[in-house]
């Protein structure tokens, strides 16, 4: 086992590591992160292959959700190099975590629950797994190395190399003794010659050296680590004990419907007051504007919601099935829906005074993550089966995906632009994907040209090597188009 584990990722975990530094090593924002995961992919494919698997079909050959886990990979990856909100970068990062997470669980493990909650302790036992394989590498070598000193001994010949791999050597042993040679006869062609030792000093000046601070611990800590997580996920996830649910004894529904009736009557005393004050614009006590009354509780209403999608979910799961006690929940729910079309109408009462925000907005987009969810668990309580975790994670990553590709700094950009009275900080709130809009309107141009002096001329001052590797579309743009001005 050691031997076989050995021979199929070793050398697999050395590779990703390698690309790891050279792609995306404080680097995560730049075209080289789409080659980093076009290059992942294709190593979890030869690794699929190697073990009779498929990276994109199931045991039985057809296409399943994995192939859907390889394109969201791929497209938030693209992402990453196209904009230049660090927001977006966090939560396309996020995403390529959870993704990638669900992919290795389900190509090496075949892992995947219908219950949210069932696979969350799955990802939390997933990350655990190079903790309690730390050494596994090392063990494994070792023992690949006994077996083979076995083998000789045993008077076993040893398998003949490669054509390829005596190439292989020959080349690495003439590029050893080819590197001082060359570092001394072009330091003396460069003291000889003018000419050439400008070109000579000119291509040195595009390689940086690491720091020697940072990047000389930084990278062999990230190369080791990167290494040990790729060879425990590769080679010892197959072999994992993930949680199982048990399906226990069904709570007594009498209990649940007690405390869910007197829920339920305070929500729909709160959906009736919703109706009243936000929809039916009756006056509000002394000393409230709307846009005040608006914000005073959106984040507690958002908590509520959160929270009664949990309720809803824990009664279904660990409740006995009873007729009332759906229709309890159903209230429930529907009550929900009432509070995020309330937090919603506050958001907008709001976002009229003041304007788009990047929170805001971000809001705006959860509730819409919350009316799905909602729409799932009501369909669920209705009906048996439903695979939560596969709709969910299917929605909110297209949801996403939709979000991102729409580049919102631009649109929160024009729509405040177009008030009446612009936010003040508008320059200061936006990232420069919505350098373009700002450039178009003109107003603020000048000053964000200001605001953005220093950004532009440390990005100018950048080698060839370094604009290469750490390319941006959107940063590129916007600097361009900001370097024009002055």
């Amino acid at each position: 086992m050691e031997l076989f584990r050995f021979k199929r990722s070793f050398k697999k975990a050395l590779i990703w590591a390698a690309l790891a530094i050279l792609f995306i090593y404080r680097n995560r924002a730049s075209i080289t992160y789409p080659l980093f995961m076009a290059s992942t992919l294709a190593i979890l494919a030869w690794d699929a292959k190697s073990m009779g698997k498929s990276l994109i079909r199931n045991i039985e050959g057809k296409i399943d959700i994995k192939l859907f886990y390889c394109i969201s990979l791929m497209l938030l990856s693209i992402d990453k190099c196209l904009t230049s909100s660090v927001d977006l970068q966090w939560g396309n990062g996020l995403g390529i975590l959870l993704l990638f997470t669900c992919l290795l669980l389900k190509l090496y493990s075949n892992q995947e629950d219908k219950e949210i909650t069932t696979m969350l302790i799955k990802f939390a036992d997933f990350f655990i797994v190079p903790l309690a394989n730390i050494a596994k590498p090392f063990t494994d070598a070792a023992a690949a190395k006994q077996a083979k000193a076995m083998a000789v001994s045993a008077g076993e010949a040893p398998a003949e190399e490669s054509k390829g791999k005596k190439t292989f050597k020959s080349v690495m042993i003439g590029l050893l003794i080819a590197i001082p040679l060359l570092w001394i006869i072009i330091a003396l062609l460069a003291s000889a010659d003018m000419v050439f030792g400008d070109i000579v000093h000119d291509i040195i000046s595009c390689i940086e050296l690491p720091e020697l601070d940072e990047d000389w611990l930084g990278v062999p800590f990230k190369f080791f680590l990167s290494f040990l997580a790729f060879y425990a996920w590769t080679a010892c996830l197959p072999a994992e004990n993930f949680y199982q649910k048990k399906e226990g004894k069904k709570l007594d529904a009498v209990v649940a419907i007690t405390f869910n009736s007197l829920i339920a009557l305070v929500y729909l005393l709160f959906s009736g007051i919703q109706f009243v004050y936000l929809v039916g614009k009756m006056e509000l006590p002394g000393g409230y504007t709307y846009a005040e009354y608006a914000h005073e509780g959106f984040y507690q209403l958002l908590a509520v919601t959160i929270l009664n999608l949990a309720l809803v979910s824990f009664c279904k799961k660990h409740f006995a099935d009873n007729k009332v006690l759906k229709a309890i929940l159903v209230i429930i729910s529907l009550c929900t829906y009432v509070m995020i079309a309330s937090s919603a109408l506050r958001m907008y009462l709001y976002v009229k005074v003041y304007g788009l925000s990047h929170l805001r907005v971000y809001v705006l987009w959860l509730l819409v993550v919350l009316a799905v969810w909602t729409t799932i668990l009501i369909a669920g309580i209705f009906k048996e089966g439903i695979h939560y975790f596969r709709i969910i994670t299917v929605f909110v990553t297209v949801w996403y995906l939709v979000f991102a590709f729409s580049f919102p700094d631009k649109w929160i950009a024009a729509y405040d632009l177009s008030l009446a009275n612009p936010p003040d900080d508008l320059i200061y709130e936006v990232y420069p994907d919505a350098a373009q809009i700002l450039y178009e309107d003109g107003r603020y141009w000048e000053k964000y040209c200001k605001f953005m002096k220093t950004e532009v001329e440390e990005y100018n001052e950048k080698n060839i090597l370094k604009h290469i590797r750490e390319y941006n579309f959107g940063e590129d743009a916007a600097m361009k188009l900001i370097d024009k001005t002055f």
